[in-house]
């Protein structure tokens, strides 16, 4: 999510219809994905099938069958994903849908001021849209959180563990609003994503416009933006790519915040990569 200094603006409303692309990645700290030779093709989808899992088909060019990946969602207890206000109506729930659509917020405590958004993000790209629950207030000071668990299968629908696997999140940003309204805390707008995998990456790479990140992009040390305040410039897209020498079938991905915060946060999926063997 990406909330700008100026009160009431946000780059959903500015890039709504604006045409994305997954963009092009420098690993500067690692070496490319090895591209097909011999045996072992390099496979990537940016475009998921919805659903709670939500699927990936990968067709390598010189294989014989596709591979497929479900990425399956539970959401922690005290998360909310859905929401409803009586100037967009509703209840809307934007977790785990494929149209680059999410719940922003804004100052008023009580939610009145938030607004979905849609065509933020390429159009097919797995979407996380969550905050804490809370109606006029946090209704814990627990974190939002909620886990992805990848399950691979090969062409005869077997368990495979992929190597050389690349994922890369988009808008992966931080928001520390300031709302000077008397009784508006701005709870719902403050944000700071933050992801971390059970299996350890063993490179990290921003692009776009991102600076470096902190945190090893573990479940104990989640990856996130330096700072409190990173959101999203008007023309450019932060993209962080988690690239891993093994992932095992069964891993998972956490999406939660660090810090004080619990409002509405948002990134996408926008591309997964790995090698396969095709003879």
């Amino acid at each position: 999510m990406n909330e700008v200094a100026d009160r009431g603006l946000s780059r959903r409303a500015i890039v709504q219809g604006a045409a994305w692309t997954v963009p092009v990645i420098a690993l500067a700290t690692s070496a490319p994905l090895a591209a097909a030779s011999g045996c072992v093709e390099t496979v990537t989808q940016a475009v998921a099938v919805q659903g709670n899992p939500a699927q990936y088909t990968f067709t390598p060019a010189g294989g014989t069958g596709s591979y497929k990946l479900f990425v399956s969602s539970v959401v922690d207890s005290g998360t909310e994903t859905s929401q409803a206000n009586a100037a967009h109506g509703g209840p809307f729930d934007f977790n785990m849908g494929v149209s680059g659509s999410g719940w922003n917020g804004e100052g008023p405590d009580d939610g009145s001021g938030d607004y979905p958004f849609s065509g933020f993000g390429e159009n097919g790209a797995l979407t996380l849209n969550q905050r804490v629950k809370g109606t006029t207030a946090p209704a814990s000071s627990a974190a939002p959180l909620q886990t992805l668990t990848f399950t691979f299968q090969d062409p005869a629908g077997a368990t495979y563990n992929p190597t050389n696997f690349q994922i890369t999140v988009f808008d992966i940003s931080a928001v520390n609003f300031q709302d000077s309204t008397p009784g508006f805390s701005g709870w719902r707008a403050k944000y700071r994503d933050s992801v971390g995998f059970s299996t350890p990456p063993t490179s990290i790479a921003n692009g776009g416009s991102a600076l470096p990140g902190i945190g090893s992009g573990t479940l104990a040390d989640p990856y996130r933006r330096a700072t409190d305040n990173e959101s999203t410039p008007p023309t450019l897209d932060f993209t962080d790519t988690f690239t891993f020498s093994s992932f095992p079938s069964g891993s998972k991905m956490i999406y939660t915040q660090v810090g004080d915060t619990q409002g509405w946060q948002f990134i996408s999926i926008a591309q997964i990569k790995f090698d396969v063997t095709v003879c």
